[in-house]
């Protein structure tokens, strides 16, 4: 059989189950999924999936690593090396070998980028942007600035050579601390150590760092499950402004990558819960509408992000967002809090916005449901 793909997305503002819908297309056939392939964002995502006695919130390794298969991290998403030591070391404590490669061209996030995004959140005030706190943002916006202005941008390939990390890292001390986004610009020697400690971190972690082209030649076989972050109304031209993220959050990003390896069948579904979620600042229609406030055990309010919120769907929204997303089907999931959809306009049908593929009680393993 020839290459085919089926890529996952959110139609909310993040929190919609993305996790559990791709652990669920990763273990639903004959065989497991090839491989499990994040094509945006980066360690900002919280992809709860419980599944086989095993519960993890996924930020940098692929959400089908519970059940075995191996993930990528695409080149138009950004890594951090200290989180996925952590994060590998959360999953080997839970017997697992997670297997992990990230694209040599996906931006490089360091401890610098997360502190100038938290003094960066902190200058504009509760309420008015909003963030995770995890330097994602930051990574992208001193990337497209030092790219325009002819100086090195941290790639993960760097990480094989001192020099280059060193010389990537000056440049963004200068332009972070230019813009007093640094409480204290570290010396050369003190971003030779902060280059040390990521390598060693990557290390610890046991990811790959391995040509895109090798990327693509593994598409270009096998069953790809491709898994976004955040959702359609964070996404960086569709969302309300300024409340959205430096992404495309769209299928976008995935269908270049199955494009360029020649995977002829590609699907795209797009998740969603029964009722809207929120986490942090920004719009969140029907906020308010739901007839009790449902326990959010994996969404904390503290945190950089601040309160998770939630709502009734506003039923205009989500058919604009199936049809912005060019969606194929729906995954739908907390069915254990409402059954089916709470929106604005009362309660809606589960198929009333799409065919449905798959169907959840919380972020485990569900069931497949005809359309």
């Amino acid at each position: 059989m020839g290459a085919r793909a089926d890529i996952v997305v959110g139609l909310g503002f993040g929190d919609e189950g993305k996790g559990a819908a791709v652990d669920y297309l990763s273990t639903r056939g004959a065989r497991l999924a090839d491989r499990v392939v994040r094509f945006n964002g980066g360690g900002q995502a919280a992809h709860t999936v419980v599944a086989g006695g095993l519960k993890h919130t996924f930020s940098t390794f692929a959400s089908g690593t519970l059940a075995g298969v191996p993930g990528w991290i695409g080149p138009r998403c950004t890594f951090a090396p200290g989180p996925a030591a952590a994060e590998a070391a959360a999953l080997r404590g839970l017997g697992l070998t997670p297997r992990l490669s990230v694209s040599e061209d996906a931006l490089l996030t360091t401890p610098l980028h997360v502190a100038a995004n938290l003094a960066r959140e902190a200058a504009r005030g509760a309420g008015a942007h909003g963030t995770t706190g995890t330097g994602f943002g930051e990574t992208i916006g001193a990337s497209e600035a030092l790219s325009d202005a002819g100086l090195p941008v941290l790639r993960a390939g760097d990480l094989g050579s001192v020099d280059a990390l060193l010389a990537g890292l000056l440049a963004l001390r200068d332009h972070l601390g230019a813009r007093g986004l640094l409480a204290v610009e570290p010396g050369e020697t003190e971003l030779l150590d902060v280059a040390a400690r990521m390598r060693s971190a990557l290390a610890a972690s046991g990811v790959l760092v391995l040509p895109t082209e090798l990327l693509l030649e593994e598409l270009g076989s096998g069953y790809t499950v491709f898994e976004g972050a955040q959702g359609l109304g964070l996404d960086e031209n569709l969302g309300a402004q300024p409340h959205t993220t430096w992404s495309t959050t769209t299928p976008a990003n995935a269908r270049r990558l199955a494009a360029a390896a020649g995977i002829g069948e590609v699907r795209a579904f797009g998740c969603l819960r029964t009722y809207s979620t929120r986490h942090g600042a920004g719009p969140l229609p029907g906020e308010g509408a739901l007839p009790f406030a449902p326990a959010e055990p994996d969404n904390p309010d503290d945190g950089a992000q601040g309160a998770f919120r939630t709502g009734a769907h506003d039923p205009e929204v989500i058919e604009w967002a199936v049809r912005a997303s060019g969606v194929d089907a729906l995954c739908v999931s907390h069915l254990d809090v409402f059954d089916p959809f709470v929106t604005i306009a009362g309660r809606a049908g589960i198929g009333d916005f799409g065919p449905v593929e798959f169907v959840a009680h919380g972020p485990g393993r569900g069931d497949r449901r005809a359309p």
